[in-house]
């Protein structure tokens, strides 16, 4: 055993579950991953990075963030295999959460794992700044976590949808948590027609990309800076989150 590994699932979970949850994982046993305090077993594949991912919810606490208030409406863009959707169901199981998910396999184990959740919407298609078509790509060679897209207007497989679609389509007066992970797709997502929505916007948790593509970081503040007169800035691991002050 990797003693530091072991010590973060007991320091989490205590003993006993801690050494099985760790035991599980470290043996491949992926295909019901049951933790206190989750309604729902869920499911992760072998030999990707599922395992990566389940460690930044579930063990680090990548997204233990407070919150002042119940928020009703939750978008998780790049919602991979949904932990983080999962997460913030069991949190707030009164929240409506809608999950964007570009890619194919990773969308039918997202389906799989909020199955037993009511009030969630699943997307299969990527976050952008308009209406077209768009090809996910593993650039990076990072696997299923770090799929990246781009747009191919003619020839491209997936749909992109916008914020202020889905505003449209399910009936939205506003977004109380925005978390956005799509890998570099940030800053086509805040370069323009960002005007009508972020507004509405009252979290957004971001994680951003610099080292993978250049300015991620400065276009998203540039289009904050121009939507809201007054919010807090904050980090928590990669994330960086922001709250409109506006709201009130």
């Amino acid at each position: 055993m990797k003693f530091s590994r072991v010590s973060s699932f007991i320091d989490k979970y205590g003993i006993l579950k801690g050494i099985g949850l760790y035991l599980d994982i470290k043996f491949g046993r992926l295909s019901t991953i049951k933790i206190p305090g989750i309604k729902a077993p869920f499911f992760l594949r072998k030999d990707t990075t599922d395992v990566a991912m389940f460690d930044q919810v579930f063990l680090l606490d990548d997204y233990k963030i407070g919150f002042s208030f119940e928020p009703k409406v939750i978008i998780d863009a790049g919602a991979n295999i949904g932990l983080f959707s999962i997460l913030v169901k069991n949190r707030f199981p009164e929240a409506k959460v809608i999950c964007i998910e570009p890619d194919q396999e990773n969308c039918e184990v997202l389906k799989k794992n909020l199955g037993p959740y009511n009030n969630v919407e699943i997307v299969n298609a990527g976050l952008w700044n308009s209406i077209t078509k768009l090809n996910v790509l593993d650039e990076h060679n990072a696997g299923h976590s770090a799929m990246v897209v781009e747009e191919d207007a003619i020839y491209g497989k997936v749909a992109a949808v916008t914020v202020d679609s889905l505003i449209q389509t399910y009936g939205l007066s506003h977004i109380d948590i925005l978390k956005i992970d799509i890998e570099t797709s940030e800053k086509e997502l805040f370069l323009k027609n960002y005007e009508q929505w972020l507004p509405k916007v009252r979290v957004i948790i971001i994680e951003l990309h610099d080292w993978l593509r250049p300015a991620c970081s400065r276009v998203f503040f540039e289009a904050i800076n121009k939507s809201f007169s007054n919010y807090t800035y904050s980090v928590c691991a990669e994330n960086t989150i922001i709250e409109n002050k506006d709201w009130a």
